[in-house]
């Protein structure tokens, strides 16, 4: 098995992120949109399946804020190069510019991208996961919980 390691910063920035009025649906929504897109920006003929976890976790940003963590693994046609893909994808988040755009090598030597955005805590990471996958990582903008929701768990 093939993890992708990625230390990710919570919802504090500089400057100071906007408080948002997300619910923790609308976070996850929105993040699970996201991974869809990146997913589907993959050629299609390069594609044997999207397979979106319906369930994912909490993890705490602050002492009042959360952010949802989410995972989307994207199946390849075998002897696709999972490298030149994951850089295709690079390079197109690079041109529309709405991300900061950063790329590593991992602990298993794969390439590695992370999408960051500016002040609200959002962020994706994507590289190969198990061999001949994209694995999207997904960590929504910051919310806070309703009072007595219990942060454990799948949602």
């Amino acid at each position: 098995m093939v993890a992708l390691v990625v230390v990710v910063t919570g919802c504090s920035a500089e400057p100071e992120p906007v408080e948002s009025s997300l619910s923790w649906e609308q976070a996850k929504a929105m993040a699970q949109a996201m991974e869809l897109r990146i997913a589907r920006l993959v050629p299609a003929d390069a594609v044997l399946s999207i397979d979106q976890n319906e369930k994912g976790g909490f993890f705490s940003s602050d002492e009042t804020r959360h952010r949802w963590k989410g995972i989307t693994n994207v199946v390849l046609v075998r002897g696709t190069n999972v490298e030149a893909v994951t850089k295709q994808l690079e390079k197109q988040f690079l041109e529309e510019g709405d991300f900061d755009v950063t790329n590593h090598r991992g602990i298993t030597d794969k390439y590695v991208v992370t999408l960051k955005s500016e002040g609200k805590g959002e962020d994706y990471l994507f590289g190969e996961g198990a061999p001949g996958t994209i694995l999207i990582d997904s960590w929504s903008e910051c919310f806070t919980l309703p009072e007595g929701t219990y942060p454990g768990g799948d949602f």
